[in-house]
């Protein structure tokens, strides 16, 4: 199952996400699946390359595991965030801010993603 999540090609999914629009569940559900296949083929990768030093690959690994639980509680956070904010019942303009702010904070993540992918892939 996990190959088959791993190996589904989301990109019309991707594209809608960049957009900005809404995915229902099922679509929601799908990404969350494969982008956690994604990562433990990954994951597998790491721990099985027997090129590295025990000490390097037990490291690279605890940071993909650590990154995965971080991903998974940031993304719980922004949903209760969200839900606590909507008991506030702020006015316009406070829901706006609200919004930035969140949009903001992942907005800084995804520019961490492309600066650290950009020197990744020079060093390939």
């Amino acid at each position: 199952m996990g190959e088959l999540l791993s190996s589904l090609d989301l990109r019309t999914t991707l594209e809608q996400v960049e957009q900005g629009a809404l995915l229902d569940f099922a679509q929601y559900s799908l990404l969350r699946e494969s982008a956690e296949a994604k990562f433990y083929q990954l994951l597998r990768k790491v721990e099985g390359n027997t090129g590295l030093e025990t000490a390097a690959r037990q490291q690279s690994e605890h940071d993909l595991r650590t990154l995965q639980h971080a991903c998974l509680r940031v993304s719980h956070l922004l949903q209760t965030s969200c839900l606590a904010l909507r008991r506030l019942q702020l006015s316009c303009q406070d829901q706006r801010l609200a919004r930035e702010a969140l949009e903001s904070q992942l907005a800084y993540m995804q520019a961490c993603l492309r600066r650290s992918l950009g020197s990744f892939d020079r060093s390939a």
